[in-house]
């Protein structure tokens, strides 16, 4: 019998010719998940756990695992790309300038979440506040941290289950008790173009409003910083990897055939917008490949979470994916 894989992505125009099953992985019966009720961070979180050995995974958990020395490897599969700029809303009356979110509380789904880690990072390099300039409140579980972090960081208890915890921070940032949040969604050409679902979710209480919204203020960010955030890649079990040394390279295969038939899963305004995209970077973001932009953007990300408290040193980029 052929090893049975357990694979676990989202159902995206990149993917969907795996959960169509149009192909095959030769000598291995995939066993593929996709539907997550709680989102993404359920996916990562049940991964961590080990329930697969192959997943879309956090790009900055996955930095956090490798320093801790938890057995996982990585693949380049850059899955979802792109500026967090748009991910931080704000109470419009409250704070009209990023400067006066420093001693105001600021929610998240996750401290440790990528998108989170990039805007505090954005808001960093740009604006010069540190992330204990501010007080944070988490109002999702966390899928793995591992560390002692230097802020306090607020929780509603019980926790709310996975995929709840986007309301109820507008929610919040509305009636006033916090006065911003940090918000996953609408990454790649949403978050350069706008016109994504979180407006309209955030939106939906009085008040709230995103911080930026200048898409050329975004577009000359990306090519003046020549970074690009990476938010997931594609994440295996070291034991896996040291039991079927020939997967990497078929995954990797595998995917870029899934990448190539993409194109019939999605409309034309969609494929318009991701050639816009890859216009403004210069290169396909979607490319599956360890290049220079993809090296710095590493590399931001890692001193973003050493001066998040979420790590506490740079590791060598190359030394984080499979060599194959």
């Amino acid at each position: 019998m052929k090893p049975k894989i357990k694979v676990a992505i989202p159902d995206h125009p990149r993917t969907r010719a795996f959960i169509d099953g149009d192909f095959e992985i030769e000598g291995y019966d995939l066993e593929i998940t996709h539907e997550f009720p709680g989102r993404a961070g359920e996916r990562h979180y049940r991964f961590v756990q080990g329930e697969f050995d192959v997943s879309e995974f956090s790009a900055a958990t996955y930095l956090r695992t490798r320093e801790q020395g938890l057995r996982f490897s990585a693949l380049p599969i850059f899955f979802e790309r792109g500026p967090r700029q748009r991910n931080i809303f704000v109470r419009e009356d409250v704070i009209h300038q990023p400067t006066d979110l420093k001693n105001g509380t600021v929610g998240c789904q996750h401290y440790g979440a990528t998108a989170v880690v990039w805007a505090r990072g954005f808001l960093l390099d740009e604006y010069g506040l540190k992330t204990t300039d501010m007080n944070w409140y988490a109002f999702g579980r966390e899928i793995h941290l591992g560390v002692e972090l230097p802020v306090k960081v607020g929780r509603p208890d019980p926790l709310p289950p996975w995929g709840e915890d986007r309301e109820p921070l507008a929610n919040l940032v509305s009636e006033g008790k916090m006065q911003a949040a940090i918000v996953a969604g609408d990454m790649g050409h949403l978050g350069i173009f706008g016109g994504g679902i979180l407006p309209r979710i955030m939106g939906q209480f009085p008040g709230v409003r995103p911080l930026f919204e200048d898409k050329e203020q975004i577009i000359h960010w990306i090519r003046q910083k020549q970074i690009y955030p990476i938010m997931h890649l594609i994440a295996l079990k070291q034991d896996t990897l040291e039991q079927h040394p020939d997967l990497p390279a078929k995954i990797m295969a595998a995917f870029r055939a899934a990448k190539n038939r993409s194109v019939r899963y999605m409309s034309p305004d969609l494929v318009a917008s991701l050639e816009k995209e890859a216009e403004i970077l210069g290169a396909d973001p979607y490319a599956y490949v360890l290049g220079e932009i993809e090296k710095r953007t590493l590399q931001a990300l890692m001193r973003y979470q050493i001066e998040q408290g979420l790590m506490k040193k740079e590791l060598p980029v190359e030394s984080l994916f499979v060599e194959a």
